[in-house]
């Protein structure tokens, strides 16, 4: 994989503002490394982060390709776009591990998830979500 280059970023915009087709290959060979080990943190499947990385990039083309307008450095926006992929990833598999034994308690203090995530993993109610939770505690 490419290393991460802060110099190349002038070059990257430079492309993406005269709409040239190289800069999505650019920009995937520029910050491939960086995006790739937010998800290898947590993937144990190499091909699975790979998958995720890749899915952080089409979402980027998608953007650019609605003309959304990137503010902040290429870095940190494709960075807010995999914690985005990541944490729905992270919900999926954890509705998947969670099929037989759905548990409010589990989803909220060993998962992280709040209240109002976890009711929707459940397909509850918020209210319900925290009721059950409370009853959950004082057990």
């Amino acid at each position: 994989m490419p290393r991460y280059n802060t110099l190349c970023e002038e070059d990257i915009r430079k492309l993406m503002l005269l709409k040239d087709d190289s800069f999505h290959k650019a920009l995937y060979e520029s910050y491939c490394s960086p995006v790739y080990g937010q998800f290898s943190v947590f993937c144990r499947d190499r091909a699975k982060a790979y998958e995720l990385t890749g899915k952080v990039f089409e979402i980027a083309r998608t953007e650019m390709e609605n003309g959304m307008p990137i503010k902040r450095r290429l870095l940190i926006w494709l960075m807010n776009i995999a914690r985005k992929v990541s944490r729905e990833y992270l919900l999926d598999y954890s509705v998947k591990k969670s099929e037989n034994n759905r548990c409010i308690k589990r989803l909220v203090l060993t998962e992280g998830f709040s209240p109002g995530e976890a009711a929707r993993i459940l397909d509850i109610s918020n209210h319900e979500a925290v009721i059950r939770l409370r009853q959950k505690l004082k057990e």
